[in-house]
């Protein structure tokens, strides 16, 4: 019992000198970040007139690498896809990717049906999905990186709707760009016959519609006419017609209706296989103006001559530090 008693004090001291080494050591290193990060801004203001002239050689290699390279614009459009899925036709259309990237201007004027000097003015084509992230129906943010998990209960991609992103050298060619488009996806059968069907098939729910419009007419005029009347059905037997309530014909008619009007409003905007909801604009910006080219390369530049300098005006203390 004595012996627990005259080891307990030690323990006490041993746990405290512990946490002080602890605490020393995160104040230490707190400290010596702070010294590094003085030295660094000290060295830097005192080498400045080198960084100065490290900012002006990387600004010029920029300005040397923008007049090297050809200005493209972006534009985005939001489409529609009819009769067939937005998996399908993303697939479709980004067959055109892969001409862009190979620079198979040839076999892309080809497909846009175009003229090759106009195909040699586009630098890339490219379809992405579009994703709802509440499952309301409405595209929340775009899927370019093509990371979605499928398996994510939570959100999900617009079966029908797709994000269409074209690059071009030279803002006129957006509209062409589209016109080609439309004829891309009329050379491809299996597209167009599905577009048949599902107008076809619009047809048939109008027609229904519209019968069981000319119905529920037919059955509430009935109504009117023989409403409190009694009908004999055998000798004495008698019936009387139930009287209906006039607002449920008004409701189902209503109904109705407006399904007849979805399907007339699909048939007539929805004609083509894909149909444009935001279109292109010409007055897109340069992706890469020359500010973007001059800022780059002159903050990359200082960098590499900061840490320079840094080596040759240290080298006795990196030998140091390294052999210790």
């Amino acid at each position: 019992m004595a012996s627990k008693t005259s080891n307990q004090p030690a323990s006490e001291i041993d746990l405290l000198e512990l946490f002080q080494k602890i605490g020393n050591g995160i104040k230490n290193l707190f400290l010596g970040l702070i010294k590094g990060i003085l030295f660094l801004i000290v060295f830097g203001v005192k080498k400045l007139h080198f960084l100065v002239l490290f900012a002006i050689a990387g600004g010029i290699i920029g300005l040397v690498l923008y007049n090297s390279t050809r200005r493209y614009y972006s534009s985005y459009m939001i489409a529609q896809a009819n009769g067939i899925t937005s998996a399908d036709m993303i697939n479709y259309i980004n067959d055109l990717h892969e001409l862009c990237i190979k620079s198979n201007t040839q076999a892309l004027a080809f497909d846009l049906q175009m003229p090759d000097s106009t195909a040699r003015k586009i630098k890339d084509i490219q379809a992405f999905f579009i994703i709802d992230a509440n499952k309301d129906d409405i595209g929340d943010f775009v899927d370019f990186k093509n990371n979605f998990n499928l398996k994510d209960t939570t959100q999900q991609r617009l079966p029908d709707r797709l994000h269409l992103t074209v690059e071009v050298y030279e803002n006129t060619v957006f509209e062409k760009v589209k016109n080609g488009l439309f004829r891309y996806m009329s050379k491809n059968p299996y597209i167009i016959k599905l577009n048949e069907i599902r107008k076809q098939e619009l047809r048939e729910l109008i027609a229904q519609s519209e019968y069981e419009i000319t119905k529920l007419d037919s059955l509430q005029n009935t109504d009117y006419f023989n409403k409190g009347q009694d009908i004999p059905i055998q000798g004495s037997q008698m019936i009387f017609l139930a009287e209906k309530e006039p607002t449920m014909y008004y409701r189902d008619k209503l109904s109705l209706m407006n399904h007849k009007q979805e399907y007339q409003k699909e048939l007539e905007l929805a004609t083509d296989a894909f149909t444009v909801i935001k279109d292109f604009t010409s007055l897109a910006v340069a992706e890469n103006p020359r500010g973007k080219y001059i800022i780059r390369y002159g903050v990359i530049s200082v960098l590499l001559g900061y840490c320079l300098l840094l080596i040759l005006f240290n080298k006795s203390g990196i030998k140091i530090f390294l052999r210790k």
